[in-house]
């Protein structure tokens, strides 16, 4: 027998051991699993190579410390008197929106809280002044993470700031993602940690992987989380460069939304974060100083609801409060983001509120900055246009914002993007504000947005040439990879 026929033997074993032993047993959507089946057959060995690095997916098990984190925070809710459920005299809600809260208490321990005050965000400039005046006034602790950190000027920035607030005694500690910051120099964060500071790199590439870990390659913390005292808060879909704030001529003028809270809900931003700074650096925050009382006047009176996802819980939870949520609708769906490539559930439940008589409307970027993803997204237009959604390409620059608006009731700012990746493999996390007038603002920026967009006609696939179809379709095909 043959070199060569002894490798080609070789590979199918390899091939069908992939398939048989870990693809077809993995809990993923069947596409997904078509896919990944295809790749490992018509690109043998890139395929598998692929599938061990992107594809393995394992739930990872939260530590018994990130429990007692979560112990800690479900206390400090309670002495805020901030489950809706359990609250007395509070805010009156709908009773629409009790399946929605509910889903979050119960399969994650999420509850929503009253009492907060809530501010929206809608540019890098806004996003930015309130971040760093909030650090300004900090006393005890400044937690910093993003997925992104740019070594330009406005990186810059924010280190020196947190150099001097941490030689003045505050506790500084910044988490970024090892992917999204790769540029990041091995010295950036020397004046920091020579003030007494702290940074850490989340899920570092190693050169042997270790499969079972919560560092694989493909899981990335895309999470955007600023908490100073325990009771200023900062989340949404905003990173840290001069290109957020339309300064990078290669990209132009770049749209985001962010959310500034404060009130009992920065309590869930501070778990979120105290459960990544453990697991990156070992170091469990679990201090009453970090979960402080609450105060004797509420901050606001909003409901908000802090909700985090990622390959450590069994559940997708932002993704099954989007679904819940708009399939809950009566007047309208509003959604923006710069990535839209949708599992089954989710297409089909915009599709079914577009069918059933509701405003339907999607918002994407006219020009992606990955063409894969541009394809895929449009591969799903003609299904959306056929129910009824109307479908806009914002072409004022790069539109960033991850934001949803449903009827009155309810409006979320975070980091997920409205695609398989977020809602299955990032580590995410989004604000649901259960609030009229934070939901009519969110609405009206949306309106704004409308006019620097254009909305394809109901018939713009049909129009589509026959190479363009294909194209779409085959990206469309490879989507659940992305």
């Amino acid at each position: 027998m043959s070199v060569g026929t002894l490798v080609f033997i070789g590979v199918v074993i390899i091939q069908l051991a992939v398939i048989f032993g870990f693809i077809l047993l993995e809990r993923r959507q069947p596409a997904a699993t078509l896919a990944w089946i295809l790749a490992v057959l018509f690109i043998p060995v890139l395929g598998v190579v692929l599938y061990l690095v992107l594809g393995l997916r394992r739930t990872i098990k939260r530590s018994r410390a990130a429990e007692k984190i979560a112990k800690r925070t479900d206390e400090v809710f309670r002495r805020h008197a901030a489950v809706v459920h359990a609250a007395e005299g509070g805010r009156a809600l709908a009773p629409w929106v009790e399946p929605t809260i509910s889903l979050g208490t119960r399969v994650d321990q999420s509850p929503a809280s009253q009492g907060n005050a809530v501010a929206i965000l809608h540019n890098a400039s806004a996003t930015y002044d309130a971040m760093l005046a909030a650090i300004e006034a900090a006393e005890h602790h400044i937690h910093v993470q993003f997925y992104i950190i740019q070594p330009d000027e406005t990186g810059r920035k924010l280190r020196d700031l947190l150099a001097r607030r941490a030689e003045e005694g505050v506790e500084v500690r910044v988490l970024c993602d090892a992917i999204g910051s790769l540029r990041l120099p091995s010295e950036f964060w020397r004046p920091l940690e020579e003030a007494g500071g702290s940074a850490a790199y989340f899920a570092p590439v190693r050169i042997a992987p270790r499969f079972r870990r919560r560092d694989r390659i493909n899981f990335r913390n895309h999470r955007k989380n600023v908490v100073v005292d325990g009771r200023v808060g900062l989340t949404g879909g905003i990173n840290v460069g001069r290109e957020y704030l339309g300064l990078d001529p290669d990209i132009g003028a770049w749209r985001d939304s962010h959310i500034h809270l404060e009130g009992p809900s920065v309590i869930g931003l501070q778990q979120t974060f105290v459960e990544d700074w453990l697991t990156t650096t070992g170091e469990l925050l679990d201090d009453a100083r970090y979960f402080p009382a609450p105060e004797a006047e509420p901050a606001g009176d909003a409901v908000v609801q802090i909700v985090a996802s990622g390959p450590d819980r069994p559940w997708s939870l932002i993704h099954r409060i989007y679904a819940l949520a708009i399939a809950q609708a009566r007047e309208r769906v509003w959604i923006s983001s710069p990535y839209f490539v949708p599992d089954r559930v989710m297409q089909s439940a915009i599709v079914t509120a577009a069918l059933s008589g509701v405003d339907t409307r999607l918002l994407v970027p006219k020009r992606s900055d990955s063409r894969l993803v541009s394809w895929a997204s449009r591969s799903y237009y003609g299904e959306l246009l056929d129910a009824g959604v109307r479908i806009y390409e914002y072409r004022r620059g790069f539109l960033h914002a991850k934001s949803m608006v449903i009827d009155s009731w309810l409006g979320t700012i975070g980091s997920a993007n409205m695609d398989i990746r977020s809602f299955h493999l990032n580590y995410e996390l989004n604000a649901f504000v259960y609030d009229d007038r934070f939901a009519a603002e969110l609405a009206a920026q949306f309106e704004q947005d409308l006019k620097d967009a254009a909305e394809l006609p109901p018939d713009w696939a049909q129009k589509l040439s026959y190479g363009r179809r294909l194209l779409h379709a085959f990206a469309g095909l490879m989507s659940p990879l992305l």
